[in-house]
C-alpha cells in the first residue's frame, strides 16, 4: 500500500514539474516573440537559443532564428535553422531560401531533387509509415494463415508480405535515410583518414552541406564532391 501511494506521489510531482516547465517555456517564448516583433533581434535570439537547447523549438521559432542569423550575416547559422525547419515542415519555400543563400555565397549541397523531397517525407513520417507497414504485415500473416487452413496457397499474400518486409527495412535503413551536416567553421580541413596524421585532401568552406556516412568521438566520415573524406566533429553541425 505504501509503495502504491509512493508511486502516486511521484507521478503527481513529475506531472507538476512538467507542467511548470511547459508554462515557463511558453512564457519565455512569448517574451522572445515580443522582442522579435519590436525588432530587438539579439535579445530575442538569446531566449530562442535557450529554448532550442531544451529541444523545445517550434517550426515558427526556427524560421525566426534563421531570419535573425541571416540579418547578422551568419549565413551558416541561418542555413542550419532553415534546414531544421525544412526537415520538420517539408516547406518548399525553405528550399528556395536556402538555395538563394547558397548561391549568394557559392555553397554546395543545397541542390533540390524529387528524391531528396521523397527522402525527407520518409524521414518526417518514418515512425508512422513503419507502424502502418507492420500492421499491414500482421494482417497479411493472418490472411495467409486462414488461406492455409483452407488448403489454399496464399501466393499473392506471401509476395505482398515479402514486399512489406523489404519496405520496412528500407524505411528504417540508415543507408537510405542518410544524415546531413553543415560545415560550421570556415576553411575546415578534410583528411584522407580519421587521424591528424592522415593526408590532408582539401579545405571546405563554412555553410557547405555534406552527407554524413559514419562517425566516432573525434571524426566524421562524409561524402563531399563525390569523394569520401574525414572531418573533425567540432567543424561539423549535424542536422
Amino acid at each position: 500500500m505504501n509503495h502504491f501511494f509512493s508511486r502516486i506521489i511521484f507521478s503527481l510531482i513529475f506531472t507538476g514539474l512538467f507542467t511548470f516547465g511547459a508554462h515557463a517555456q511558453t512564457a519565455e517564448l512569448s517574451t522572445a516573440d515580443s522582442l522579435f516583433s519590436n525588432q530587438k533581434y539579439t535579445e530575442a535570439f538569446e531566449i530562442y537559443e535557450n529554448i532550442f537547447q531544451q529541444k523545445m523549438a517550434s517550426s515558427a521559432m526556427l524560421t525566426r532564428m534563421a531570419f535573425i542569423q541571416e540579418g547578422l550575416g551568419n549565413y551558416g547559422e541561418a542555413l542550419y535553422y532553415l534546414n531544421l525547419y525544412y526537415l520538420r515542415s517539408s516547406d518548399k519555400g525553405a528550399l528556395v531560401k536556402m538555395r538563394e543563400i547558397a548561391e549568394e555565397h557559392g555553397l554546395s549541397g543545397y541542390e533540390y531533387s524529387d528524391f531528396k523531397f521523397f527522402e525527407n517525407f520518409i524521414r518526417k513520417y518514418q515512425h508512422l509509415i513503419t507502424l502502418c507497414l507492420i500492421a499491414f504485415s500482421i494482417f497479411l500473416l493472418g490472411y495467409s494463415f486462414r488461406k492455409t487452413k483452407k488448403d489454399e496457397r496464399p501466393m499473392i499474400s506471401v509476395a505482398l508480405q515479402a514486399l512489406t518486409l523489404i519496405l520496412i527495412l528500407v524505411v528504417n535503413n540508415e543507408m537510405f535515410l542518410k544524415q546531413s551536416g553543415i560545415i560550421q567553421k570556415d576553411q575546415s580541413l578534410l583528411m584522407s583518414g580519421p587521424s591528424a596524421g592522415a593526408e590532408p585532401l582539401r579545405t571546405i568552406g563554412l555553410g557547405n552541406k555534406v552527407v554524413i556516412l559514419e562517425s566516432d568521438e573525434l571524426w566524421t566520415k562524409i561524402e563531399w564532391d563525390g569523394e569520401m573524406a574525414y572531418i573533425r566533429n567540432k567543424n561539423l553541425r549535424r542536422l
